[in-house]
């Protein structure tokens, strides 16, 4: 027998007796993971949570003081939504999902702004094809800074109801009332 194959024999001699190695203690047993709504499998139910819309026409509004005019130098402020998250749980009948959404808006002032809350009208709807399901006008309150300049603000909805027989078509629109 050759040197090579007497160093070949030998690692894998050794790489055996590793593998039959074992510890004094003995393996726990394997146990299946808990969902974590009992009966709800959580990728389902993320394929099953509506999908959140911002329509671009939705997304932004300004106002002008006075009211009706449309120049630049009349500009109060601009409010706009951006960014979003949802999520879903299953209510505690399982006839439905609660539906949680968090949508990231900025108010910036304009030459007429002045310090102070301004109220934004912040529409929900949910909508499954053309049925509508819910809509609920809801009044943000949001603090310009003394600066004037611009504030950024988070809107958050919780417990919006879409039934269980609700389709594929069921979306969540989002928006500034007009």
């Amino acid at each position: 027998m050759s040197f090579s194959t007497t160093c070949r024999l030998a690692a894998v001699l050794a790489f055996a007796g590793l593998a039959a190695c074992t510890t004094g203690s003995p393996e726990a047993p394997v146990v299946p993971a808990q969902p974590v709504t009992p009966g709800v499998n959580l990728t389902a139910l993320s394929r099953i949570c509506p999908q959140v819309l911002l329509d671009d026409d939705q997304t932004y509004k300004r106002i002008y003081s006075p009211a009706g005019s449309d120049s630049a130098e009349n500009l109060a402020y601009q409010v706009s939504l951006s960014d979003y998250s949802r999520s879903c749980t299953v209510s505690a009948t399982s006839e439905q999902l609660l539906l949680q959404v968090v949508v990231a808006g900025r108010l910036v002032g304009g030459p007429k702004a002045r310090p102070g809350v301004y109220k934004v009208p912040v529409r929900v709807e949910i909508v499954d094809g053309d049925v509508a399901l819910y809509d609920q006008v809801t009044i943000k309150e949001v603090e310009l800074p003394a600066d004037g300049v611009s504030t950024q603000f988070l809107f958050r909805a919780d417990g919006l109801p879409v039934p269980a027989t609700a389709g594929s078509n069921t979306r969540v629109r989002v928006g500034i009332d007009r």
